[in-house]
């Protein structure tokens, strides 16, 4: 994917995404919620695209399963149940739907592990200012770019 003339590799934005700066924590914490946005929209993508190829792999199966059944039909054979599905599962057309369903779920599966990583970020970084605080007890020094002094 090329996002403003350069490439755009989602693993090493995702590296940057999860990476804390305990010397910039608020900038740190100001980006969070727009790294969450984003990991929640690619998530929420790789959903819908899981859904829509088990629902394609469903109306290849079903479609398939007529045109087998028809095809036994009109050359006069019997076939079982068990003879029409082994027909329908190797079927091109159903390996096909059925390997785009195990990718989309392998995607959505990392992208929640994204997702779940950024959010761990997040509780990171309440976590340190928090203790930051308690360690400053009532008396912080701040800088004039009002970052902390540790």
């Amino acid at each position: 994917m090329t996002v403003h003339g350069e490439t755009f590799d989602p693993e090493k934005y995702l590296e940057e995404c999860v990476r804390i700066d305990d010397l910039c924590l608020n900038e740190e914490f100001v980006r969070v919620p727009a790294d969450l946005a984003f990991w929640s929209a690619r998530y929420a993508d790789a959903v819908r695209n899981h859904l829509m190829a088990k629902h394609t792999l469903t109306t290849v199966e079903s479609k398939l399963h007529l045109e087998h059944r028809a095809a036994a039909e009109l050359t006069g054979r019997k076939i079982t149940v068990g003879d029409l599905q082994a027909a329908v599962q190797t079927d091109q057309e159903y390996l096909d739907a059925a390997v785009a369903v195990i990718e989309s779920d392998a995607l959505r599966l990392r992208l929640r592990g994204n997702l779940d990583a950024v959010t761990a970020k997040k509780d990171m970084i309440q976590s340190l200012g928090a203790k930051l605080r308690a360690e400053m007890g009532a008396d912080p020094m701040v800088r004039t770019d009002n970052t902390l002094i540790k």
